[in-house]
């Protein structure tokens, strides 16, 4: 025999594959041997070693073995299989940024038993579905935030709208996981209770001195906001008489029915109480709500262009007496 046949024990050498590694691909036929002698010998020329080399590459890259299988007998474009594999890497790029990225911020934590605690969270997180987690923020909202002297229907209503910072999806990334873990470090300090709940009071007053229920009080709410959010996405800004009017009646929606205000004052006493219920730990608070649930960014969006708009109206007072509106 000329020496252009290889055993499997030179190919083995020749490749840095294992003789059990070529045996398997000759038995499932991505790498049958060119020459068998009458004794049961397998032997592999060139053509093969270059195959074999070839295989080994794509099963580096990733590439499935029926894929590989695929490709090399002509039965799926090279160009279709290379496509799923960078598909497939992404993904697994984007895991393990989302891994790195726990690991950063875990780091980041201080001690040892602070470390330990915040992967903790993070793997509680992970195995809680979407119902659990929307109970998790009632109980603790119900605890923390929401007035206990409200009325029952309206605390309901709050209740549901905290909820709704829920994101619907199971699989949360890295960055929700950490917003997730933050979030109920923050709930579970009684000092954070303790602010929101005095920040928020002016809120409570609010809507305790409204004179209908709150389910009513919701849709009219909704109904406004929905308009607010459409001007926006129409690109309306805060000088178009549309959304000055729209603005107006979100403002009077926390006016106290049983004595009213005027426009201006309205919108001034509203900005006031805004100012009051801010702080940097509010704000971080809503940076880690809309780390958790990025569908809300239309609503930051939306208060944004509710401030701006009333400021404009606080600071041209003749856009009532245009109206004739006293003031």
């Amino acid at each position: 025999m000329m020496k252009t046949y290889y055993t499997i024990g030179e190919v083995a050498k020749i490749t840095g594959a294992t003789i059990k590694t070529i045996r398997y691909y000759d038995e499932i036929n991505l790498l049958p041997a060119s020459h068998i002698s009458p004794n049961g010998y397998r032997y592999y020329n060139h053509e093969d070693i270059w195959q074999l080399e070839l295989i080994l590459f794509l099963r580096y890259l990733g590439f499935k073995i029926q894929d590989i299988k695929g490709m090399l007998h002509h039965e799926l474009p090279v160009s279709t299989s290379i496509q799923w594999q960078i598909e497939a890497v992404q993904q697994q790029l984007e895991h393990l940024q989302q891994i790195q990225l726990i690991l950063i911020q875990a780091s980041q934590q201080g001690d040892q038993g602070t470390q330990l605690s915040y992967l903790h969270d993070i793997a509680e997180m992970l195995n809680k579905s979407q119902k659990q987690r929307e109970n998790f923020i009632a109980s603790k909202m119900q605890d923390v935030i929401v007035d206990q002297h409200l009325p029952e229907d309206w605390r309901e209503q709050f209740l549901a709208a905290y909820i709704g910072f829920v994101p619907k999806e199971e699989n949360l990334t890295a960055a929700q996981l950490a917003a997730w873990a933050e979030i109920k470090a923050m709930l579970n300090d009684p000092s954070f209770g303790h602010e929101i709940r005095k920040k928020l009071n002016p809120l409570w007053q609010a809507v305790q001195n409204q004179q209908i229920e709150a389910s009513r009080w919701g849709r009219q709410y909704k109904q406004i906001t929905d308009k607010i959010l459409a001007f926006i996405e129409g690109e309306k800004n805060e000088k178009d008489p549309d959304m000055q009017a729209a603005v107006l009646e979100y403002v009077s929606l926390f006016q106290n029915q049983s004595s009213p205000l005027k426009p201006d004052k309205q919108l001034k006493a509203f900005l006031q109480n805004a100012e009051a219920m801010s702080s940097a730990r509010l704000q971080k608070w809503w940076e880690l709500v809309l780390t958790l649930n990025p569908s809300l960014t239309p609503y930051v969006h939306l208060q944004n262009m509710i401030k701006h708009t009333a400021e404009w109206l606080v600071d041209h007072p003749d856009y009532f007496t245009a109206r004739g509106v006293s003031l």
